[in-house]
Order: C-alpha cells, then structure tokens, then sequence
C-alpha cells in the first residue's frame, strides 16, 4: 500500500506551480439533485481515501527532492451556504486561485448547499502531481457513488486497495527508458521546435503581462444539453471525424476572429489535444488509479477563406491519429 517515492519531473513541475502559482489543481464539479448533507459527503471521502494511495499521502522535502510520503491527514470537507443560485461559482473560483497545503493532504473538498431546496454542488480539488482530467472525473464519480451507496446502505465491509503506482517513465516500454528515451525526447522537441518554427502560428495577444504569482484562473461556464450533445455525436460519425476535432475547429475559428477582425487570404493556427495514456503503458494502468497519465499533441492548421469547418475537424482529427500511430 505504501508508495513513499521521489517525485517524476512532471510531477515536480506541478509542486513548485502548486506553491508560486495556485491555479494548477484540477477542480472538478458536480450540480446534485436531492439530499447531500455534510455526514454522507465525509464518509465517502473517508472510504476513497482509504482506497487510493496518492489520498494517503502528502509532499515533504524541499524543492530539488521533492518526495511523496505516506500519512495525510484527513482530506479537508468545506461547507458553505449559499443564497442564491449563482453565488457557486464565486466559490469555484477561490478553490481555483487557492494552493494546496501539500505538506498535509494532496485533496480537499467543497460542498456548497442551499437553503431553498436548489441543486447543491460537491467540489473535488487535487493536486496536479496526482491527477489529470480523466482520473479526477473518475474519482468524482467514485464519491458519488459512495454517496449513494451510503444512503442506501449498500456500503461493502472491505473495500478493494489500489496499489501505488511507480514513477510514470517505469510504466514506459524498455524503448523509451534511459538515455535512449532521453535522446528521443530531444530529438521529438527539436522537430516540434523546427515545424513551429516553418509554420509560424499566430496566437492570441496579452492584454497584460504580470508575476506568476499574481496569475488567476478564471472559469467560463456552458454547457450542451443532452439532446444537442446526441446530435454533436451523430454528426461528428457522419462527417468521418471525432467531437475532440470539432471542439477543437470550433475553438480555432473563434480564435481567428479574435486575431484577426478582418477576412484574410491565410491564417496559420496550433491547437493542443490532450491524449490518455493508460492504455500505452505496460502494464496498463486503470483509469481508478490516480495519476499524471496524459500528454499532449499539438496539430498545426492553416486557415483559408474556403476552408469548412468539417474539412478542418478531420485535419485535426488525421493529424492526432498519424501522432498516436
């Protein structure tokens, strides 16, 4: 159970941001119809922390060794009572902009309710160094269904331990391990370096530059109901491409109106797709174990006064499977 080790690199970099910058944790959120009250929210996070290793631990040790270390204390739970319906996000975003007392516990938790019988919202904040997007989400899901379990009393009396993960280059083939791994680290930023440097792609102006320190994280809130979401599906499947391309083209364009007011022969674009990478490590790792098991591919565009929407969504789409092959 125990998985006392050094931090990875990356999970390095999400520390020392973790400290000076405080807007790197991953928030996920949840809007609840019924009763959610404090005691039902504190037994399962209880039970998820007795589950998960990364939950058991904190970070000791000062910045060049760095160190997981098994013995968190208990994972925080904040409630706060809200008025009225909108006055959530004013919490989502100090949670956001709020470090992580990481020499303590590597999670925390919010549950915002409300007196008149609206929604309330369950809050999960994790430390980067452990989670990415997936692995979160599915942790969110896991609380919640504790939750439920918890009311109906279905609670199973031994609750399956997940074993602690080793550092990530560990779950790599033997390829890329070592100073053979090192090598073609290099050489794959020095070709990204280069086709950035041909393609050129223009970006979004800052409107001010300040100290890290004093960055904030802002939140934009949508969303797509269920019946659009289907439709966005059955589209996508239609026109041979995915819903990450279609976002992706979507946020392209609307940043080409931003950087340009104006029609323009040609504009060159970069967007950045995360990929999981659970199922390229050996052994493969389970999406229930928390981690930073993601990476990145970057797919360069160039905009013309004909290109459609769909022709781009499958260039983005192309470009990421040529990535993954």
């Amino acid at each position: 159970m125990i998985g006392n080790r050094k931090l990875a690199p990356i999970e390095q970099t999400m520390e020392i941001l973790n400290q000076h910058a405080g807007s790197f944790n991953v928030v996920t959120i949840s809007r609840i119809k019924g009763d959610l009250n404090e005691e039902i929210v504190r037994q399962a996070l209880d039970l998820i922390q007795g589950r998960h290793p990364h939950l058991n631990s904190h970070i000791v040790g000062d910045s060049d060794n760095l160190r997981f270390d098994f013995g968190a204390k208990t994972i925080p739970l904040r409630v706060v009572q809200k008025q009225s319906s909108g006055q959530w996000q004013e919490v989502v975003l100090e949670e956001l902009n709020q470090p992580i007392d990481s020499d303590k516990c590597l999670a925390r938790a919010v549950l915002i309710t409300f007196a008149d019988g609206q929604p309330n919202y369950l809050l999960t904040i994790l430390h980067h160094a452990i989670s990415d997007g997936l692995s979160t989400v599915q942790l969110h899901s896991e609380i919640l269904t504790y939750c439920q379990k918890i009311v109906e009393g279905k609670i199973e009396e031994n609750i399956p331990i997940l074993h602690p993960l080793p550092d990530i280059q560990e779950l790599m083939s033997k390829s890329m391990q070592g100073k053979i791994a090192k090598i073609k680290g290099i050489l794959f930023l020095l070709r990204l370096k280069l086709k950035l440097s041909l393609h050129r792609p223009e970006t979004l102006k800052f409107e001010k530059c300040v100290p890290t320190e004093l960055r904030r994280c802002n939140m934009v809130q949508t969303k797509l109901n269920k019946e659009i979401t289907s439709q966005l599906v059955e589209l996508c499947r239609k026109e041979k491409t995915t819903v990450q391309g279609a976002l992706c083209t979507a946020m392209m364009l609307a940043a080409a109106r931003e950087i340009s007011s104006e029609a323009r022969a040609k504009l060159r674009l970069s967007c950045r797709s995360y990929v999981d990478l659970r199922q390229r490590l050996k052994p493969e790792v389970n999406r229930e174990n928390l981690g930073v098991l993601a990476s990145s591919i970057t797919s360069l565009h160039t905009l013309e006064i004909n290109t459609s929407f769909w022709d781009l969504a499958r260039d983005v789409r192309q470009q990421i499977k040529v990535s993954l092959a």
